[in-house]
């Protein structure tokens, strides 16, 4: 055989067999989950917090989907934190104090098998324990402590609303009940706003993402809103005055 040719073919094969070194030394044996199901790699999820929220919790399933038997340690990675928050999270037996950013302890998952004892807290550390306005971006990674190369993660997206308590630099305005609650095509209310004021109601979904505006053009009186585009779910109306969020009150939509 040409030597050409035979240094050739043992290059290709040589290429071929780091190659294939290559992906089963990166391959990826862990995967996340929650309770909607599988999530992908690296995905955003978001969780929102009702008015009266003192903190809101991740729960994530991690699975071993190799081979082999691995020890998993948690990491936190704090993107964006609002300020008077704070992030604590609770894997492998042992739960640690914001200061903690990696576990101590590894969780042994052995091949196919699911641990589910995973939880991350989002905590308003203010003295009225309510959590501000805002939102917070929090990764979570789960790796293989051998190699950590061979990880998982998933970033959380905490929304707040941040009126569990009048803000004192908000002037104040009433937004009452609403009624009915469940509502199915119509949801009705009273407010009032203080003189000279603007006011706005606002519907926001479980995500935080605004589906509906409304214009108040007295300063008191009784307004409804259509609901009947609303898809069934909890949704947060807010009562704004001068733009700022003065109350928040829960509705359901039910049909």
């Amino acid at each position: 055989m040409n030597p050409k040719r035979m240094f050739m073919k043992k290059l290709f094969l040589s290429v071929c067999l780091l190659s294939i070194a290559a992906f089963y030394g990166y391959s990826q044996s862990l995967s996340l989950s929650n309770s909607h199901g599988i999530l992908a790699p690296n995905s955003t999820i978001f969780q929102a917090g009702s008015p009266d929220s003192v903190k809101l919790v991740t729960y994530l399933d991690v699975k071993n989907a190799g081979s082999s038997r691995i020890d998993v340690l948690c990491k936190k990675v704090e993107l964006n934190l609002l300020d008077s928050t704070e992030v604590t999270f609770c894997w492998a037996g042992e739960c640690g104090s914001a200061a903690i950013y990696v576990s101590r302890n590894a969780q042994s998952i052995n091949p196919g098998q699911t641990i589910t004892d995973f939880s991350g807290d989002y905590l308003a550390n203010t003295s009225s324990y309510y959590f501000h306005s805002g939102e917070s971006r929090v990764r979570w990674v789960f790796f293989d402590k051998s190699n950590p190369n061979d990880s998982a993660s998933v970033t959380v997206v905490y929304t707040t609303f941040g009126v569990g308590m009048q803000d004192p630099k908000t002037s104040e305005g009433m937004l009452s009940n609403i009624y009915p609650n469940p509502a199915n095509g119509q949801a009705n209310f009273s407010y009032s706003l203080p003189s000279g004021s603007a006011g706005t109601i606002i519907i926001r979904d479980l995500l935080g993402s605004l589906v509906q505006t409304q214009i108040l053009t007295v300063a008191t009186g009784k307004t409804s809103l259509n609901t009947s585009l609303l898809g069934d779910g909890v949704y947060f109306c807010s009562l704004l005055v001068d733009g700022k969020v003065s109350q928040t009150k829960k509705l359901i939509v039910r049909h």
